[in-house]
């Protein structure tokens, strides 16, 4: 009853931090609706003319959960060679636009000696673009996405880049993903990013927080797939490394693994917790004073 509080959170902090020091891992737990959007992208064949639209609208404050999402959606992507275009409405993600497929090149580089992901033709950088539900309706409607948006984050025309000079219309963009945790972000995906005769597949990764209401989509089949908090990101990526028995471990397996002993950690001191209060004397009223005193 009498353990200092510093001991708990250094226990705490251990549980969290040994995994990620020591790059131990344990196998998460499965999650079907992360497994039928790991299906979703598996089944996408590479053809030229056809695309993978991410956005990525989150920033530091959910990015424990939504950057591990899209890092291993776009390693899926990059590694079966479907040119990935990256955007996004909010504008504290574009430090994220440029890090995770720059991370993701060298993993795959390292892995694949002799062979090379570049910018340009494996992916490009929209960056943040502002309009919201606006420039999401524009989409389906352009003749010509590559003049639509013109240039890219680095400020080279689209209609110049070898594997994007071809982007026209909605119809060449065979999947959408999106990851945020903002309210109200996602809704605009779900309502203009479709015209009357041809919707792209479309998968979500969300917050923990959020998983109740991104459900509703997934039963609906407005998605195919969703990636719930840092779980379902932990669960594809253990899909890839089974897909890809070369691939090495990532930080979601990791943060996950820590996540998880963090917890046990927690529920071990509520247990302990309550088990001293119950085996604890009870206390008695001393008179005249009316506070309680041991016996």
């Amino acid at each position: 009853m009498n353990l200092d509080r510093r001991w708990i959170y250094l226990l705490v902090f251990l549980a969290l931090s040994v995994p990620i020091v020591t790059q131990y891992t344990v196998q998460p737990a499965r999650m079907n609706d992360a497994e039928r959007f790991f299906e979703v992208v598996e089944g996408i064949e590479a053809a030229p003319g056809r695309y993978a639209f991410v956005a990525m609208d989150f920033g530091p404050s959910t990015k424990g959960e939504n950057q591990p999402q899209a890092r291993a959606v776009v390693e899926h992507l990059m590694r079966k060679r479907i040119p990935v275009i990256l955007f996004s409405l909010y504008y504290l993600a574009e430090p994220f636009l440029k890090s995770v497929p720059e991370e993701v090149a060298r993993q795959l580089e390292r892995e694949h000696p002799g062979e090379t992901w570049e910018y340009g033709r494996d992916w490009i950088n929209l960056g943040y673009r502002p309009g919201a539900g606006v420039l999401i309706q524009a989409i389906p409607k352009s003749e010509n996405l590559a003049e639509l948006f013109e240039r890219d984050a680095r400020g080279n025309r689209i209609s110049e880049l070898p594997a994007f000079s071809g982007l026209r219309t909605l119809r060449q963009i065979a999947f959408l993903a999106e990851f945020t945790g903002l309210v109200g972000v996602f809704d605009n995906y779900v309502q203009y990013f479709t015209s009357k005769d041809y919707t792209p597949a479309f998968g979500h990764g969300c917050t923990s927080i959020t998983i109740p209401e991104a459900f509703i989509y997934l039963d609906s089949g407005q998605i195919q797939g969703l990636l719930g908090g840092l779980a379902g990101a932990a669960w594809y990526s253990e899909m890839l490394r089974q897909r890809y028995p070369e691939r090495p471990v990532d930080e979601s397996l990791m943060l996950n693994t820590g996540l998880g002993v963090a917890q046990l950690v927690v529920i071990a001191f509520i247990v302990l917790g309550n088990l001293a209060g119950l085996l604890r004397p009870p206390r008695r009223r001393q008179h005249g004073t009316g506070q309680d005193v041991e016996p």
